[in-house]
Formats: structure tokens, C-alpha cells, sequence
């Protein structure tokens, strides 16, 4: 089943593995045993175990003391190397994404992404989501006022960029991605469901259009044990 390619073995089953658990094991799902696993694919315990630790490392699986491997509750994957919104990888993945609360907010007053969008009224949307009934983000998304007048009223769908596209005829073309780890305040964790100073990854994003404009700014809060950054790199 596996193949001599100068990849480890234990990497080669613990893709196979993952594939395995995404395509038909949900989150609480009991898996073999190690010493079933070992006999189903022929390959020592040692390469069993070390796939396993792989596994429970990336928050795919948890091993519990006496009773076996458990599959978790899954982690959003997002691919950032192509333009897009999280909305739209979310809805690509069947995954059910609830917007709790909206709410718009015009900034008069200096701020510093007004320097950034080069303009000067700025609109903050701000959205608390849940991902599968489970408290998720906090999206703040920011864009000039007279580029989507009377956002308000016509604002009707999930995906914020999908509405952009369609409702004004803007799209992206390329981004430039940030990522940090930030501690909730006391605020974020009560939205969150979290304790004050648990981790959140904070995603920040400056959109372009085809011209190279400065279009969007995004500022993303996100759960840190729900969430996976995936990037690709080439030489």
C-alpha cells in the first residue's frame, strides 16, 4: 500500500489515516486500535504510534488513557494561496456558517485603515459567526463608504465578497495576508465562549482589485483550537 518515495512511512499513513477520518468517521468516532491499524496496513507499531502522534499533534484525533483514540471535532482548513473569502471555502465544505449578530458602523474620526483604503469615511461591518452551532469568529470587515451605499438595506447573503461582486460589482484580484496569535479580552471571550486570554488567531487582510487599488481590509478573530492556516510554499 505504501510506496519507497524518500517519504516516511508513518507520514504515508498518517495521510492515509486522515483522508480516512475526513471521508467517513465523525467527531467522537472511536478508531482501531493501534495493533489493528498495525495488521490492516502491515506496518510496525512503531510507524502505528508515531501516525497516531502525528495525528493527536494537529488536533485530528485524541488519545485517551485506557480507552482508545478518539476523533475531535474538526478544524477549519483554509488554503490561503488563492483569493478568497472564508465564507465561501466554509460553504464549499458544507460546513454551516451562522451570522449572530451584524452590526455597521461609520468611522469620521481618524483610523488607521482610512490610510489604507485612501479614502475618507470608512465603514466597519462587524459579524459574530458560529460554525456548526458553535461560536466561531468575530469579523470585522472594512471598506470606504461610497464604494457600497446603502449596505444596510441590501445586505442579504453569508459571504460578504459574494455580495460585493454581485450587489456592486467588486472584486478581488490579490491580498496581502497577515497572521498573529492574540489573547481574548474579556469581551471577545464572553462572544466566544472562552476564558479571557485564551488564543485567538487574528487574521488581517488589505484586498486589491485588478488595478492594484486598495479595496477591503479585514481583521478576523478566530477560535485557535478550531482553526488550521494552511499555506504552500515552492522553491
Amino acid at each position: 500500500m505504501f510506496i519507497k518515495n524518500g517519504i516516511p512511512l508513518y507520514y504515508q499513513l498518517k495521510e492515509y489515516l486522515l483522508k480516512t477520518i475526513e471521508e467517513s468517521y465523525k467527531p467522537g468516532d472511536l478508531l482501531p486500535s493501534e495493533g489493528e491499524i498495525e495488521k490492516q496496513y502491515g506496518v510496525s507499531r512503531i510507524t502505528v504510534r508515531k501516525a497516531i502522534e502525528e495525528l493527536a499533534r494537529e488536533g485530528i484525533v485524541v488519545k485517551k488513557q485506557g480507552k482508545g483514540t478518539y476523533v475531535m471535532e474538526q478544524k477549519v482548513l483554509y488554503d490561503a494561496n488563492t483569493i478568497g473569502s472564508l465564507t465561501q471555502r466554509l460553504i464549499q465544505e458544507d460546513r454551516h456558517l451562522e451570522t449572530r449578530s451584524i452590526e455597521y458602523i461609520l468611522l469620521t474620526d481618524a483610523h488607521h485603515v482610512k490610510d489604507m483604503l485612501q479614502c475618507q469615511e470608512l465603514l466597519c461591518i462587524k459579524r459574530f459567526r458560529l460554525l456548526d452551532g458553535q461560536p466561531f469568529a468575530i469579523m470585522h470587515n472594512y471598506i470606504a463608504v461610497d464604494r457600497v451605499p446603502g449596505i444596510e438595506e441590501r445586505f442579504d447573503i453569508e459571504s460578504l465578497y459574494t455580495f460585493y461582486r454581485e450587489a456592486y460589482g467588486i472584486t478581488f484580484a490579490q491580498a496581502e495576508e497577515t497572521v498573529e496569535a492574540r489573547a481574548a479580552t474579556e469581551e471577545q471571550a464572553r462572544l466566544l465562549e472562552i476564558e479571557p486570554n485564551a488564543p485567538l488567531l487574528s487574521l488581517q487582510r488589505l484586498s486589491f482589485d485588478a488595478k492594484g487599488k486598495p479595496i477591503e481590509f479585514s481583521d478576523l478573530l478566530i477560535k485557535a483550537n478550531m482553526y488550521r492556516h494552511k499555506i504552500r510554499l515552492t522553491a
